[in-house]
């Protein structure tokens, strides 16, 4: 497909010095992109680390207040309220966890502390897990990983660099009327290849990064594949671009609900505006089933 361009391109006076150059703005930016994920990487065990640093001090007040049932002196009070105002410092804290941490702050009660109790232990032993794996050898395919996945930004680049070559090549070689639908097609076939690329670089890059939704990893996976119709001629243009559309708005649509990280944790009493408050038999009953779910 690029043949007949690049022929063209190379029998020009200086093509070399053009080749070498986009040669080494690919390379500098793989380089850039290698050290971007490995300070990346670098910066998110060091935030681990401190977030363990903070957690693991409440994390131990709080078992010492549960073998005495949860209660405890002033002085032991005023030490896991300090606890509690440095946990809201650790940055990898779920944000779940951090709620409940602020609603322990406010009212000292034992069913809240229980609750978030185990979701701190929980959380606490996550991370302890990731910081180990991160010290352990990779194994032989994450090994290989390793070198590819800063691949994603001179991929995207070189990809959009072709395209954009390859649309002013065809334009120049079409011998049809300016207002026909085939000078339109190439058009709707570059921008349906560019939304491929785009979303292929998304996809790309979640892999390397935490985990981002296996549902926005599928809409990445199927935007991108459909490129694939291009392969049946010019005219699969259109359908290409509008199942990408398509694909995009339903994207809305899948994502609109929100993660169960995000949604109030059982024992919650925090209400919207529009709703009436619980009574108190509802909260209390509400605590317990925390209390027996582990939740």
């Amino acid at each position: 497909m690029f043949q007949p361009w690049i022929e063209e391109l190379l029998s020009r006076p200086g093509a070399e010095a053009v080749l070498f150059g986009v040669i080494a703005l690919l390379l500098a930016i793989y380089i850039w992109s290698a050290t971007e994920v490995r300070r990346s990487h670098e910066r998110q065990m060091r935030r681990i680390q401190d977030t363990l640093y903070i957690s693991t001090t409440l994390l131990g007040k709080l078992t010492i207040l549960e073998h005495k049932k949860y209660s405890f002196t002033e002085n032991e009070q005023q030490d896991l309220f300090m606890a509690m105002l440095a946990c809201k410092s650790a940055s990898d804290l779920s944000s779940t966890l951090q709620e409940q941490i602020r609603d322990c702050i406010k009212e000292h009660d034992p069913a809240r502390l229980a609750l978030m109790h185990r979701a701190l232990e929980r959380e606490c032993t996550a991370l302890s897990d990731e910081l180990g794996q991160d010290n352990r050898t990779d194994h032989w395919g994450e090994a290989i990983w390793t070198i590819f996945r800063p691949l994603a930004e001179p991929a995207a680049l070189a990809a959009t660099l072709f395209l954009v070559a390859d649309l002013v090549f065809r334009q120049r070689l079409l011998d049809v009327s300016v207002d026909s639908w085939e000078s339109i097609l190439p058009w709707l076939r570059a921008v349906s290849l560019m939304i491929a690329i785009m979303y292929g670089y998304l996809l790309w890059a979640s892999l390397r990064r935490e985990p981002s939704g296996t549902v926005n990893k599928i809409l990445f996976l199927l935007i991108a594949l459909c490129s694939l119709l291009h392969l049946i001629g010019p005219a699969a243009a259109p359908y290409a671009l509008g199942l990408q559309l398509v694909l995009f708005v339903s994207g809305f649509g899948f994502t609109g609900t929100r993660p169960r990280s995000d949604r109030p944790y059982v024992g919650h009493t925090e209400l919207d505006p529009t709703n009436e408050p619980p009574t108190e038999n509802e909260v209390s009953a509400a605590r317990k089933a925390g209390a027996y779910t582990g939740e």
